[in-house]
C-alpha cells in the first residue's frame, strides 16, 4: 500500500512533503509520482516542485491559501493506481583518456582495482537520478558499484572543468558547469548538462536513469563538433521505472 509522506508548511507560500528519510528506488517513486500528480493537477497555482531522496517542496504563487491546500490535498491526492511505470534511460559518453581521468590511476593504486576495471564497473551500472543541486543541472546519482568507491578528495581542486565525471563516497556524479570541487575525476562528458539558451536548461532531470559509455578522444571531439552545428542527437530509451 502507498506510503502517505508527512505534509507541513514550509515558509509562507510553500509545502513540504517528507518520506521515512532513506535513499531507496521505491521511495523515489513516491516522490516522483506525487511531483508527477501536483504539476498535472495544480500546474496554474504552483511555481516549482522541488524533489530530493525522500520529499518534495512545492511553491506557491502568492495568493494560495496554504492551510486550504493541505486541507484540501488530503481528501484529493494520487490513489494507489496512479503510478509511474517508465523512465527515461539516458546514455551519455564518457573520454576515460588520461587527459580526462585524472584521478584514475590514484584510485587505481587505492583500490587496488586497474584503469580498465574502474572504467568497466562505471560503464556497467545503471543510475538513477533522484534530484539536481549543489549546482544548476548537478545531477545526484545512486547506483554506483562498492567496489569503486573512495572518499572525497583531501584536498580540493580549485577548478574542475564542465563536463567532468566524478566520484566521492557512494556516489558519482557529472560537473555541468566549472566548478572548485572535491571529487575523484576519472573522465569528461563533451555533452551539455546546463544550457540557458534552451527552454528547458537541465539535460537530465529527477526520476531519469542513465548509463555511461566509454568513447576514445576522437569520439569526443566529433561529439563536440556536432553539438557546435547543432547535429548530436542524444541517446535514449524507455525502461521499467
Amino acid at each position: 500500500m502507498r506510503e502517505f509522506p508527512k505534509i507541513s508548511r514550509f515558509g509562507e507560500q510553500a509545502v513540504l512533503f517528507e518520506w521515512n528519510a532513506e535513499i531507496s528506488h521505491q521511495t523515489h517513486i513516491e516522490v516522483l509520482t506525487f511531483q508527477e500528480w501536483i504539476e498535472v493537477n495544480f500546474s496554474e497555482t504552483i511555481i516549482e516542485v522541488v524533489p530530493a531522496y525522500a520529499s518534495l517542496v512545492i511553491y506557491f504563487k502568492d495568493k494560495v491559501d496554504v492551510n486550504d491546500w493541505i486541507l484540501h490535498f488530503r481528501t484529493d491526492n494520487p490513489k494507489k493506481e496512479h503510478s509511474l511505470t517508465k523512465s527515461r534511460l539516458v546514455h551519455i559518453p564518457v573520454c576515460y583518456d588520461e587527459e580526462f581521468g585524472l584521478d584514475l590511476h590514484e584510485m587505481s593504486s587505492l583500490l587496488q582495482l586497474t584503469p580498465k576495471e574502474i572504467i568497466k564497473k562505471h560503464t556497467s551500472a545503471i543510475y538513477r537520478v533522484y534530484f539536481l543541486g549543489f549546482l544548476p543541472g548537478f545531477p545526484y546519482l545512486g547506483g554506483l558499484d562498492p567496489k569503486i568507491s573512495i572518499k572525497r578528495k583531501s584536498t580540493p581542486r580549485s577548478l574542475v572543468k564542465e563536463g567532468a565525471i566524478g566520484i566521492a563516497g557512494k556516489q558519482t556524479g557529472i560537473y555541468p558547469l566549472d566548478s572548485p570541487g572535491g571529487w575523484n575525476i576519472i573522465g569528461k562528458s563533451p555533452l551539455i548538462f546546463f544550457d540557458t539558451h534552451k527552454k528547458k536548461p537541465n539535460l537530465l532531470k529527477a526520476g531519469d536513469s542513465m548509463r555511461f559509455y566509454s568513447i576514445t578522444k576522437a569520439e569526443f571531439d566529433a561529439i563536440k563538433n556536432d553539438l557546435n552545428k547543432g547535429g548530436y542527437q542524444l541517446k535514449t530509451e524507455n525502461i521499467d521505472a
